[in-house]
């Protein structure tokens, strides 16, 4: 090996550990919340994969029509299988449902005693559906079309990133969001925790994993 040839080696061993830099995450949340999706594209990869938040829950999506929950999608039909698209809940642990009926809070594994009407029949069924833990993922054009549609959502907002640790290849990023739909309206805000994942060859975006806040991880244990 040449003399000359070394330092080189050298130099390019430092730069590839050197960590994530913290204006590149935040650039990347706020071009994401901003809609920017040009700005996006270019910073992930063409295999990324965006995990969503896992929550608690029965797995499945409603809407309240005619005093029933009517059951119009099952995120994972690998984990709820007791329950099907059409299927109408009509109590839940006693209560009739109702458009403003609460979201369900309990632990994995916690039986939630409904009164459901299946599909193509009109008898009541006493069921126990356990609660699951549930989280889907997305790829990049799902991620980027969904991430446009939110931003139309929103007349003003804004986001503060409270925290970041980076290492070589990943970083975990702490924010808080807040916006209005309306000039005046009511603000609306959250917090979240993600972990954001580089490729090392490519300095591109290959996942971002939405994690557990606090108030999810004391829930498991009401």
């Amino acid at each position: 090996m040449t003399p000359r040839l070394i330092p080189f080696i050298f130099i390019l061993s430092i730069l590839s550990a050197t960590p994530l830099k913290d204006a590149d995450i935040t650039e990347f949340i706020e071009a994401r919340y901003a809609g920017a999706d040009s700005a996006v594209y270019s910073m992930i990869s063409e295999d990324f994969r965006y995990f969503h938040t896992p929550y608690v829950g029965l797995g499945i999506s409603t809407v309240y029509q005619d005093g029933s929950l009517l059951i119009t999608g099952i995120v994972d039909d690998s984990l709820q299988n007791m329950l099907i698209v059409g299927d109408r809940i009509r109590e839940m642990n006693g209560k009739v449902v109702s458009a403003d009926s609460p979201a369900i809070i309990g632990r994995v594994g916690e039986k939630q005693k409904l009164i459901v009407i299946k599909k193509g029949d009109s008898t009541f069924t006493e069921m126990a559906v356990p609660l699951i833990l549930v989280q889907f993922s997305q790829n990049d054009s799902l991620f980027l079309a969904d991430m446009i549609t939110y931003a139309d959502v929103w007349h003003d907002y804004h986001v503060e990133i409270l925290d970041i640790v980076s290492k070589k290849v990943n970083a975990a990023v702490y924010y808080h969001w807040e916006g209005s739909r309306e000039e005046g309206g009511p603000v609306f805000h959250f917090y979240a925790m993600e972990m954001i994942y580089i490729d090392k060859k490519t300095d591109l975006i290959y996942k971002v994993e939405g994690v557990w806040s606090e108030k999810q991880f004391r829930d498991q244990f009401r």
